[in-house]
Formats: C-alpha cells, sequence, structure tokens
C-alpha cells in the first residue's frame, strides 16, 4: 500500500501543472488610463483595453458598451494595434484597442466593468474557433469644470474645433411654398462625431421645419482620429408673414488657450410674400373632384321609396331586414359633411 504513494503524488503533481498551464494558457484582458494630464468636462479621455490569447485572433472583438450616468462611452475607431507578449513562458498575441470616454460632468467618475467578446484559434491552421468572453476592471478618474462654465448644460473640452455654416439659397425675400436648406459642419481632432450635440432645430409658426438625420463621420489616420458631424435642416414658407429663425451659440473650451470660446450662427429672418399659384390650385383641386351624376340620384330615390312600400306589407323581422340591406345600399349616395379645413375663430 506504501508503494503507491509516490505514484499518486506523481499523479496529483502533474495534474497541478497541467491546470496551471491550461489556465496560463486563457485568455487575458487589461484596462489602463494613460496620464493625460488635468481632465475636464467634455474632454476625450484615452481608455485603452487589452485582449491577449495565446495563439491567433479570429475575427473582430466586441464591446458590450454600458451606459454609466454622466459618462459617454465609444468605442475604438479604426483597426486595433497588434503585438505579441511573453507572459510565463506562453507566447500571447495582443491586440490594443483605444476607446473614448467623455464626463458629462464634475468630479470623480467610474468606467464600470464591461463583457469584450472575441475569437481565437490556438494554432494558425485550425479550422474551429475558441470564443471568449471577458470582463474589464472598473477605473475611476476625475473631470474638473472650467471656470465659467457652471451655467452650461453641456461642454466639449477640445482643440481646433471648427463649425461651418451654409444656406441654398440664402434667406431674405420668399414666397409661400420656398424652401431653404440649412448645413451645419461641426470637426476637431480627437473628438469623436458621436460628441458634438445635435443642432436645435426648433420651431417656428408658419415654417415647416424639417431636420435631416446627422451625418456622423469619424475618420483614423496614423492613429489620430478627426471627428466631423453634419447637421441638415430644411426651413418651408407656409404662409406668408416675416419669420425670424433666432440666432444660436455654441460655448467650447479650447484645450490649447484654457480659455471658453464662442461660435454664433446668427439671425436668420425670412420676408415671405403671398403665392397666388398656390391660391389658385385649390379651388382648382377641388373643382375637379368627381361626384355621382346628377341623373343617377332620381332613380336610387325611386329604388328607395319602391323598397320602403314592399317592405310595410311584409312581416316584421322581415322589414327590418330589408330595411337594413336597404340602407347598406344607399349608403355610398348620402350626403357628407366634413369639418372645414381652416374653422373660423368665435371672439370670446
Amino acid at each position: 500500500m506504501k508503494s503507491l504513494l509516490p505514484s499518486l503524488s506523481s499523479v496529483s503533481i502533474l495534474l497541478c501543472l497541467l491546470c496551471g498551464t491550461a489556465t496560463a494558457q486563457d485568455p487575458r484582458v487589461r484596462t489602463s488610463l494613460p496620464d493625460q494630464g488635468e481632465l475636464r468636462v467634455g474632454q476625450r479621455v484615452s481608455f485603452i483595453v487589452e485582449l491577449l490569447v495565446p495563439g491567433y485572433f479570429s475575427g473582430s472583438a466586441a464591446f458590450d458598451l454600458p451606459a454609466p450616468g454622466g459618462l459617454l462611452l465609444i468605442p475604438p475607431v479604426g483597426n486595433p494595434v497588434v503585438s505579441s507578449e511573453e507572459i510565463g513562458g506562453v507566447n500571447y498575441t495582443v491586440q490594443r484597442h483605444e476607446l473614448s470616454v467623455f464626463s458629462r460632468r464634475a468630479g470623480e467618475r467610474t468606467i464600470p466593468p464591461f463583457p469584450v467578446r472575441f475569437a481565437f484559434k490556438r494554432q494558425p491552421l485550425d479550422k474551429i474557433s475558441v470564443p471568449a468572453k471577458m470582463s474589464t476592471e472598473a477605473i475611476t478618474f476625475t473631470a474638473s469644470l472650467p471656470p465659467g462654465a457652471e451655467h452650461l448644460g453641456s461642454l466639449i473640452s477640445a482643440r481646433n474645433l471648427e463649425a461651418v455654416e451654409s444656406w441654398k439659397p440664402e434667406p431674405g425675400k420668399a414666397k409661400a411654398g420656398d424652401a431653404f436648406t440649412r448645413t451645419i459642419t461641426f470637426t476637431a481632432p480627437e473628438v469623436p462625431a458621436m460628441a458634438f450635440p445635435p443642432f436645435p432645430a426648433g420651431k417656428i409658426d408658419g415654417l415647416g421645419i424639417y431636420p435631416k438625420a446627422p451625418e456622423v463621420l469619424d475618420h483614423s489616420e496614423r492613429g489620430e482620429l478627426t471627428g466631423k458631424r453634419v447637421d441638415t435642416v430644411t426651413y418651408l414658407c407656409q404662409r406668408a408673414g416675416q419669420f425670424t429663425i433666432p440666432a444660436t451659440r455654441l460655448t467650447w473650451f479650447d484645450l490649447d488657450s484654457k480659455q471658453l470660446k464662442t461660435i454664433d450662427f446668427p439671425a436668420r429672418t425670412l420676408d415671405v410674400a403671398a403665392n397666388p399659384a398656390l391660391a389658385s390650385a385649390a379651388p382648382a383641386a377641388a373643382e375637379s373632384t368627381p361626384s355621382a351624376p346628377r341623373s343617377v340620384m332620381p332613380f336610387v330615390r325611386g329604388g328607395l321609396v319602391t323598397a320602403a312600400l314592399l317592405a310595410a306589407f311584409t312581416l316584421k323581422p322581415v322589414r327590418i331586414r330589408i330595411l337594413k340591406a336597404v340602407r347598406r345600399i344607399a349608403a355610398p349616395f348620402y350626403p357628407i359633411h366634413l369639418q372645414p379645413l381652416n374653422p373660423q375663430t368665435h371672439p370670446a
């Protein structure tokens, strides 16, 4: 019996080594927040997620990003940086992903853990990929609000932020039925397009305002990100009158000059005159509406009278059924009273 003890000990040691090797060869995930100096509200914070696999990646990684209060998390743009690393005698392939984080409020903010899904092959010629799902670690940072920005609901902190406004045609004199298209383009380095605020379209009585879905474009070249957002709004003159599209202002913080700056979009006035062509189109459309020929109505009335007289000499249940059938047949010829399109207002 004692002779079996060395054998059992050897087996136990071997199993421990195998388990340790298997654990060492599992995929890993690392998270870090590089030193970026003093961080401001609305500034892009670089958040690094590194994926390590004991083999070769198969396909792209997917990030199940949360939506924590006070933070905006944006997935990486472009391809990850790929390298290799040896840990404990095991060779790993490393993918370095750079995510963007924006703090919407001042104070200490925490990026919560979130899952990352990817797949890898242990050998290059393996036909079956190994799926993996791992969670990042929570990371905390502090963002401060620039002086003078306490009253702002939202803020972008950036460098070389630009905004360009264009109109087609230029606002001015117009007539009812004319349309004006307004395009606003925001660009800034190191600011993803999703971080730009939507341009306010607003509501103006007498103008039809139709905002188009924004174009959100991110361009990455040699690791440098440039975000671009294009908002397009169409203003349709619905009636005659003078209409003012109010002025709009964007306030942002310049990280280079350490100052708040503003971009002003001036007010625009539309002097809209009546359009005789639109005024004459409505009566013409009403006159062209087809109606039942007048010559048919006497025959219809006569048929209804005859059916009613016949029903009077029949039994009550049959008479009721006949009257219901007559009503269904005659329903299309009954006059229809429509609600006025422009109801009159009565003084109080």
